[in-house]
């Protein structure tokens, strides 16, 4: 896998990083101006807010019973909530234009390089449900679509959930990132690999599907890794063969969770858990630095190519 990935290949040409670069300085020279402003916003409009809201709670306090007054806090405590978005809002809209400008720079590497933030990727209709990851609601941050030699793809931000208010589990934290194979499975074959051995024991991952196991052959991947399919027959040579490295190879890079792999005709989803904020740039009182920034988010995204395409060679 590591001759797969070439970072300096896959990076973008000298052009893209120049114009890249440019938005960097700009957005670093205009920062501290919307820095400032932010700060006064905070300081006039929520310490304002702090003010009236310590008038109005003392008199609570002084003129109605405890209940009362109780009420009163926490309809100032969803106020402040509020005012607090309001006051940071411009920065979040300057940031959020960060985004839109330099992540189509950032990953130019990309041919048709598109960019959404919010949006429901159209790949969720036909992700397998329960038995994959069990979800009742998704959101959905930044998404990156595009092509690379020849592997079309959209890779989002997910957040998958069952339940509701105190019932709500989250069942799934981290980037989806799908594409079509050349090959078509006929059927649905799910894999997953846990990235601690410490926690090789907790097998069965996919324990509410009523598909069938299958194994490897091999003693160390059948211990760390889960095969399951409604075609067997299908699913064996897949398994036997490079599906497992391309699992591992994800757990090597993102260790947070378990690590899955669905292929369901053509269509391959390979979800990655991870804590981090894929497409994270640093706040509004630091300036970006290309070498701690920008690099490591060109290289998550080289390191699920090359997975994507081992996965497309599989056959």
């Amino acid at each position: 896998m590591d001759a797969i990935v070439d970072d300096a290949a896959l990076m973008p040409k000298e052009a893209a990083l120049r114009t890249l670069r440019a938005a960097v300085t700009a957005y670093n020279a205009e920062r501290p101006k919307v820095a400032r402003e932010m700060r006064m916003r905070l300081l006039l409009i929520f310490g304002s807010y702090l003010l009236l809201a310590g008038f109005l709670a003392r008199m609570a306090l002084t003129r109605f019973e405890m209940n009362w007054f109780g009420i009163v806090l926490v309809f100032l405590a969803l106020g402040g909530g509020v005012v607090w978005q309001f006051a940071v809002a411009p920065a979040k809209r300057f940031q959020q234009a960060l985004r839109d400008r330099m992540l189509p720079l950032v990953f130019g590497f990309v041919e048709g390089v598109r960019y959404a933030h919010g949006g429901t990727p159209g790949f969720m209709d036909g992700m397998p449900g329960k038995d994959f990851v069990p979800r009742d609601r998704s959101v959905h941050g930044d998404m990156i679509a595009g092509a690379h030699e020849g592997l079309v793809f959209t890779l989002a931000e997910t957040e998958l959930s069952t339940g509701s208010g105190k019932s709500r589990q989250t069942t799934f934290n981290g980037v989806i990132f799908h594409f079509a194979r050349e090959e078509v499975f006929p059927g649905l074959l799910l894999a997953a690999r846990r990235p601690n051995a410490l926690r090789r024991f907790m097998r069965d991952l996919f324990g509410g599907s009523g598909l069938a196991p299958v194994t490897s052959g091999n003693p160390e991947v059948d211990a760390s890794h889960e095969f399951r399919t409604d075609r067997p027959d299908a699913a064996t040579p897949l398994v036997q063969g490079t599906l497992a490295k391309a699992l591992d190879y994800l757990a090597t890079e993102w260790r947070d969770d378990v690590v899955r792999i669905a292929l369901r005709g053509r269509d391959c989803y390979l979800l990655v858990p991870t804590r981090k904020d894929f497409f994270e740039l640093p706040p509004l009182d630091t300036a970006i630095d290309f070498d701690r920034h920008i690099r490591p988010m060109i290289r998550d995204l080289v390191t699920l190519l090359a997975t994507a395409h081992l996965v497309n060679k599989i056959g």
